[in-house]
C-alpha cells in the first residue's frame, strides 16, 4: 500500500511540473507582448523580460497617431473578413458535408478525397498561381475577393469535421421529416443545422481566430491593411520599432482575449463537443 502511495505521489509531482511547464510556455508569450509594449526598444532589446518601471505610453500613442496606419480601419478589415469569411465558410461547408455525408455516389466519394489533398496542402503554396489567376482575369484586390480567398482555405477542413460529425447522426429523423412532407433544404436547415452546432462552434473558432491572426494572405494577396499587417508598418528595411511592433501585437491580442474570456463557456463546450464528435 506504502508503494502504491508513493507511486501516485510521484506521478501527481510529475503531472504538476509538466502542467507548470506548459503553462510558463503558453503565459509567456503574452506576458513578453505585454510588458514590451510598456518599454522604449532599447530596454526591449537588452531585457525583454523585465517589468517597465515606470511604464510608458509612448508606442500606444505612436499606434493611435500613425499616419500611415488607420487603427479603426485594420479593425474594421479585420473584423469584416473574420465575420464574413466564418460565416460564408460555415454556410458552404455544411451543405458540402451534408451531401457527402448522406449521399453514397463516386462523385461524393471523390468530392471528399478532394477535400482531404486540401487539407494536406499547405496553402502557401497556392499564392503565386492565385495571384496569377486573378491579375489574367482582370480581378481587383481588396476585401471582398480576400473573404472567398478565406473561405476556399479553410472549406476543406470545415467539410471534413462537418462531415463527420453528421456521419454520427441518426437518419431516422430526416426520413421522419421527409415523410412528413419537410422538402430536403427545410431538413437541413430546421433539423440538421441545430444538432450540429457543437461542431459549428469549434469550426468557428478555428476559422474565426486562423483568419483574425492571419498575417501572410492579407499582405501579399492585395495589402488589405488589417490589424495583424500594421505589425509589418514598424518594421522598416534595416531596422524595426520594436516598442511599436509589440503595441501593434497588443492591440490585436486583447479583442481576442476579451472575446474568450466573455465566452469562455462556449469555447470550451465548442471544443470538447467537436472532438467527441468529429
Amino acid at each position: 500500500m506504502k508503494s502504491m502511495h508513493k507511486e501516485k505521489r510521484r506521478a501527481n509531482i510529475v503531472q504538476n511540473v509538466i502542467l507548470i511547464l506548459l503553462g510558463i510556455v503558453v503565459v509567456l508569450p503574452i506576458y513578453i507582448a505585454v510588458v514590451n509594449t510598456f518599454k522604449q526598444s532599447d530596454l526591449i532589446l537588452n531585457d525583454p523580460l523585465s517589468i517597465p518601471i515606470p511604464p510608458i505610453l509612448d508606442n500606444i500613442i505612436s499606434v493611435l497617431k500613425n499616419p500611415n496606419a488607420n487603427l479603426m480601419q485594420m479593425y474594421g478589415n479585420s473584423i469584416i473578413l473574420m465575420v464574413a469569411g466564418t460565416a460564408i465558410t460555415i454556410v458552404v461547408a455544411s451543405m458540402a458535408a451534408y451531401y457527402l455525408a448522406r449521399v453514397s455516389t463516386r462523385f461524393s466519394k471523390s468530392l471528399r478525397i478532394y477535400f482531404l489533398i486540401g487539407i494536406m496542402v499547405p496553402y502557401v503554396i497556392v499564392y503565386l498561381p492565385l495571384c496569377i489567376l486573378l491579375r489574367n482575369m482582370n480581378i481587383p484586390f481588396g476585401v471582398p475577393i480576400l473573404i472567398f480567398v478565406f473561405v476556399s482555405g479553410n472549406i476543406s477542413f470545415a467539410s471534413f469535421m462537418y462531415t463527420n460529425y453528421i456521419h454520427s447522426l441518426p437518419i431516422e429523423l430526416e426520413e421522419a421529416a421527409s415523410i412528413d412532407g419537410a422538402s430536403q433544404f427545410q431538413i437541413f436547415w430546421q433539423i440538421l443545422f441545430p444538432l450540429i452546432r457543437p461542431c459549428t462552434v469549434t469550426i468557428a473558432i478555428f476559422v474565426g481566430l486562423g483568419i483574425w491572426n492571419d498575417f501572410q494572405t492579407p499582405l501579399l494577396m492585395g495589402q488589405v491593411k488589417t490589424i495583424t499587417v500594421g505589425i509589418y508598418t514598424a518594421v522598416g528595411p534595416f531596422s524595426a520599432n520594436w516598442g511599436v511592433v509589440f503595441a501593434y501585437v497588443f492591440f490585436a491580442a486583447v479583442p481576442v482575449i476579451v472575446a474568450y474570456l466573455c465566452a469562455q463557456k462556449n469555447f470550451i463546450n465548442g471544443l470538447t463537443a467537436g472532438a467527441l464528435k468529429g
